[in-house]
């Protein structure tokens, strides 16, 4: 890993939204998704990280709070220029939670996640957030997510196509096949099968809806010596219950593999060097499952657990994160 400059120093504004979407469930009072957008005060490219937290987290894991902003991703792309939209999933933080969590299925989160998309875009390409924010409407957009966020930005670039780029951390698309019963493992062999069976596995596995994890959790994701301490405790502002049937998805292998293999356009994918998330060229997939893509930029991040925002490494993947999607709009 290169040397690289010190984290910067951030000047930037935000705003939290509620969008009214439909969630699709009948009889149930939910139907607002909150997003935080975060803009630069200074220069503004057209380019805007629409971020998916991951499993157990909602939007505040992109905007840790600590010490000069050093562990906010929020803070430090948009000292790069970069607009960021930090999205609570449906059922996590300041979003709506359905009265029955097995409702939102993978495809149903996808869908409200696209309807929010559709309207925060919207209104930053009008300038409608604030009057801080100039109009954008040369905007392009980067579908960005951190494990079964990635999962749910793969998904919903495969359906409706709203991004120029994609940027996976933490997540890759051979699963997590050691957490799950044998009788989950047998049915996975036939994506088909497992996916029409989806809801009734995930109630087996996870006796609760909205799953709440142990604190202490595998050890180089929530804290180890690898980790700095008080981005651990900046962390647990951002913890969340689990979203049953998605966390059940994303740990099958070949979770979704179909769907990643239809991705056109460049992929950005990282992984930690002590992740249980094993980067997908030690499974011998090729191109990291994105055969189809032309261009997977694949980043590893030496002693870094599965939240990478807790461990030094994540100055490197500021810069070069930030470098990659900078040059989308030249290229």
């Amino acid at each position: 890993m290169s040397a690289t400059a010190p984290l910067a120093q951030t000047s930037a504004r935000s705003r939290l939204l509620r969008y009214a979407v439909d969630f699709g469930i009948a009889d149930d009072p939910a139907t607002e998704v909150a997003a935080e957008v975060f803009w630069p005060e200074g220069t503004m490219l057209p380019i805007a990280l629409f971020c998916l937290p991951g499993g157990a987290m909602n939007r505040r894991f992109y905007n840790l709070q600590g010490d000069e902003d050093r562990f906010s991703f929020a803070a430090q792309m948009t000292a790069r220029g970069l607009v960021c939209i930090l999205v609570d999933l449906p059922g996590t933080g300041d979003s709506d939670r359905p009265v029955d969590g097995y409702e939102l299925t993978p495809d149903r989160v996808t869908h409200i996640l696209q309807q929010t998309y559709t309207k925060v875009c919207d209104d930053i390409k009008t300038g409608a957030i604030s009057p801080d924010l100039p109009p954008l409407p040369q905007l392009q957009t980067v579908g960005l997510g951190h494990s079964m966020g990635a999962m749910f930005s793969i998904l919903q670039q495969a359906e409706y196509a709203p991004h120029a780029a994609l940027a996976v951390l933490g997540f890759a698309t051979h699963g997590l096949p050691q957490f799950l019963s044998s009788e989950a493992q047998k049915v996975a062999k036939d994506t088909d099968a497992v996916r029409a069976q989806m809801v009734p596995l995930a109630k087996k596995m996870f006796p609760e809806a909205y799953a709440h994890l142990g604190s202490s959790g595998n050890s180089e994701m929530f804290g180890s010596t690898h980790a700095n301490r008080e981005a651990v405790q900046a962390l647990k502002a951002a913890r969340e219950p689990l979203l049953a049937v998605p966390a059940f998805m994303s740990m099958l292998p070949g979770n979704v593999a179909p769907e990643a293999a239809q991705i056109r356009m460049p992929v950005f994918a990282a992984y930690g060097a002590l992740d249980f998330v094993k980067q997908p060229s030690q499974t011998n997939q090729e191109n990291a499952g994105f055969e189809q893509s032309p261009a997977v930029e694949q980043l590893t991040l030496p002693d870094t657990g599965h939240s990478f925002f807790l461990f030094e490494s994540r100055s490197f993947l500021f810069d070069r994160l930030a470098q990659w999607a900078c040059g989308l709009i030249s290229s």
